[in-house]
């Protein structure tokens, strides 16, 4: 019993670690040992091995163009990792900060992590045969034709989409490093796997682990053998969801679409992108569209050849009748466009209808201020309190260059009286900022919705300055201003919409224009 809660306590105890600082992320670079950079002198020797032995060999399983493709993709791979580590590591330290269950460092934490992150890399690669936005992230790897340790390095340039697979493994709260590690170590263990140098291993190995002969079944392209032995380090995952398959005839590797061009790397890693755009855009529907991107390629496959024999077994048409049905077709998308459109623009009308009425009805019955030197005012609807937005003269009657509109309440709740806008208000809600422009205009900008350009400037019809804004290359008058708010706090409204009612200068119409926020 004391047994059981001294290891209960170690356990407990694992728990618990301080949060990460992102300024230390350099440091824990430092401390994750860098695998794949060790293990390349390893990896390049037995490759120059195993490629000297098919050389002489009866057996090729090297071919020149296939070799010098493997070897680009993989210099590319190494580029986009290195360039990807950061933004990696700093995700997974965000992950771990987040959490409230992080472990401590420690390197007994690597088993449970490993067989883990097994788990989802068995998922991650199941999941990226039987849909084809992943299966373009994974197919660089499968278009070898020839099986050895070369087809290791087809890694493709953006299997980094696959990242979302492993969070659950992030999320269990091990530790940056020991996620990283795993990661990698996993990495090497399937570099091996790639060859046809070994044979069948014992019985007990060849059922539980990766193994050569497992994954030449997985690289086979025969019906047998198609979606088969998904488990990077171990089976048990292929066993325990019904995909294993053991090594029974020789498989014949590649594609079941070889791709042509055997040296170009941007060729073998985004041909199935291109691929699918090709697809995309002769598909018939957003259906058809979305099965060309997510459905699984033995089924789009499938669904491509149909529309062959289908397109075969319809009757030839002449030019003549061709066009003409091509242009009833036409006319009649037409029509249903303009149906459609007129539908809506009745369906509009009607519904606008009510909030015009609405609108008409809040504003009208808030009070109208009055002025002299008035360009434009706001109201919410909370209270009848009003903020005025003036021409600011200086003692002399001259218009103040510098600060030429300025801001005053109207509290209405309190007999009308005028009051300053305090600091504050004209700092962060009320207030304008304002620049001079040519021609002794002004453009004037509310500090809490500084998107929307104010113009001042003098009118045609009266020479007097008024605000404007634009709209569609046309001067509408700035009359009011009304901002819907709905709940929130005093210091924190929750703005719904902001009104804007201006006039055209040239017609006369009066015209709402809504901001939704």
């Amino acid at each position: 019993m004391a047994s059981l809660q001294s290891i209960w306590q170690n356990f407990i105890s694992t728990f618990g670690a301080a949060r990460i600082p992102i300024n230390d992320i350099h440091q824990l670079e430092k401390i994750a040992p860098d695998l794949l950079i060790y293990a390349l002198p390893l990896v390049f020797f037995c490759t120059a091995l195993e490629c000297g032995f098919s050389h002489f060999a009866e057996h090729k399983s090297y071919e020149k163009k296939e070799t010098i493709g493997s070897l680009f993709i993989g210099l590319g791979n190494l580029a986009v990792n290195l360039l990807m580590k950061a933004i990696l590591l700093y995700g997974a330290v965000w992950i771990y900060n987040v959490l409230p269950w992080r472990m401590h460092l420690s390197w007994w934490s690597l088993i449970p992590c490993f067989i883990i992150y097994d788990c989802c890399s068995y998922w991650s690669h199941r999941i990226s045969h039987f849909n084809r936005f992943f299966w373009a992230t994974h197919v660089v790897h499968h278009s070898a034709e020839h099986y050895n340790l070369t087809v290791a390095f087809r890694q493709s340039w953006v299997q980094h989409f696959k990242t979302v697979f492993f969070i659950p493994v992030a999320l269990m709260g091990f530790n940056p490093v020991i996620f990283f590690v795993a990661s990698q170590l996993s990495t090497l263990y399937q570099f091996w796997v790639h060859t046809e140098a070994i044979g069948k291993l014992h019985p007990f190995i060849e059922k539980y682990f990766g193994t050569p002969s497992n994954h030449r079944v997985h690289h086979g392209s025969q019906e047998k053998y198609l979606d088969k032995n998904f488990g990077a380090t171990f089976m048990i995952w292929d066993h325990l969801f019904g995909t294993f398959q053991y090594e029974e005839e020789k498989p014949v590797y590649g594609l079941t679409t070889p791709v042509g061009n055997k040296t170009n790397p941007f060729i073998l890693n985004f041909h199935e992108y291109r691929d699918m755009i090709k697809d995309v855009k002769q598909s018939d529907g957003i259906k058809e569209m979305l099965f060309f991107i997510f459905a699984s390629p033995g089924k789009i496959y499938r669904h491509k050849l149909a529309n062959i024999e289908q397109a075969d077994k319809a009757p030839v048409l002449d030019k003549a009748t061709y066009l003409k049905n091509k242009g009833i077709k036409v006319l009649k998308f037409a029509g249903m466009l303009l149906v459609i459109i007129l539908l809506l623009s009745e369906s509009l009308d009607v519904l606008s209808q009510p909030l015009k009425k609405a609108v008409e009805a809040e504003t009208s019955a808030l009070p109208t201020p009055i002025g002299e030197n008035l360009l434009f005012f706001l109201q919410r609807n909370p209270d009848a309190n009003t903020v005025i937005y003036e021409l600011n003269f200086k003692s002399e009657g001259v218009l103040d260059r510098e600060n030429p509109v300025k801001g005053s309440w109207i509290r209405y709740a309190e007999q009308g009286k005028y009051k300053e806008l305090t600091g504050i208000e004209r700092r962060f809600a009320y207030g304008v900022k304002c620049k001079a422009l040519e021609n002794g205009e002004f453009e004037i900008r509310l500090v809490a919705y500084k998107k929307l350009p104010l113009y001042l400037k003098r009118s045609e019809i009266d020479n007097k300055y008024k605000i404007y804004i634009k709209d569609e290359g046309k001067d509408l008058l700035l009359k009011r201003v009304f901002v819907r708010v709905n709940g929130g706090s005093f210091w924190f409204p929750k703005v719904e919409y902001i009104d804007l009612i201006t006039v055209n200068s040239a017609s006369g119409i009066e015209f709402l224009k809504r901001i939704e926020i």
